[in-house]
């Protein structure tokens, strides 16, 4: 009996989750069709990296208030850079249209310093990880309407134009699952991983045992700095 209460005490958010699923796929049984299945895991996927982000913060006994505003600083980025040259209102019309993949390059690293800022406070500091990523939740705001008031478009946020079509599953879905597997494989097989870890269950002992403690815990929020790039992009 006691394993079992432990059991469900321990997986009781996938339980609960599972069992409001259920709920309203019997009440709602479009709940189960294809539109509705692709849309649900395409808006799971999207907000996915943020997700794996963060758990690396949590892990060192910390959060990470910023994610938002750096999926949005960075987002704003990526679609200046995306825009079509020939579009109107143009943010950057000197540099036309940059690459995909040097684009992604660089709202990850633009997502990886925010990250690395934040971890060095904590890191440097001992402060709060609550307390400097509100902050730099404030400052990523201010930065962001800097950002678009420099740009052709008299303040106004970069808009990329996508078309509908018929039902199909997002590519940023096989992304998400690859970025799922290449962070468990980060966090359970790397050296970097096992002294995440450690360092989130005893800072001293993990200290004492030879671990980086600042560098660690700087690479623990550049990693998640890196997922809101993506996840801006």
């Amino acid at each position: 009996a006691k394993k079992i209460g432990n059991a469900l005490l321990n997986n009781a958010l996938i339980i609960i989750m599972l069992a409001v699923a259920v709920y309203v796929a019997v009440t709602e049984p479009s709940f189960l069709a294809p539109r509705s299945l692709v849309n649900l895991l395409s808006l799971t996927a999207a907000y996915l990296p943020v997700a794996l982000g963060i758990a690396g913060c949590i892990v060192l006994t910390g959060t990470d208030l910023s994610a938002g505003r750096a999926v949005g600083i960075t987002a704003c980025v990526a679609a200046s850079l995306l825009q079509a040259a020939d579009a109107p209102n143009k943010m950057w019309p000197a540099i036309g249209t940059l690459p995909v993949p040097l684009v992604i390059l660089i709202v990850v690293a633009i997502g990886a310093a925010i990250g690395a800022f934040n971890g060095f406070f904590v890191a440097k500091f001992k402060l709060h990880p609550f307390i400097v990523t509100l902050a730099t939740q404030r400052i990523l705001y201010t930065m962001l309407l800097l950002y678009v008031k420099r740009g052709n478009n008299n303040g106004n946020p970069p808009l990329l134009n996508f078309a509908g079509g018929a039902i199909q599953i997002p590519n940023y879905v096989i992304y998400a699952i690859l970025l799922s597997v290449l962070m468990w494989f980060i966090w359970n097989k790397t050296t970097f991983g096992k002294n995440m870890f450690a360092l989130g269950a005893n800072e001293e002992a993990a200290r004492v045992s030879g671990v980086n403690v600042f560098m660690t815990t700087i690479m623990v929020f550049a990693l998640a700095g890196a997922m809101y790039g993506y996840t801006g992009f």
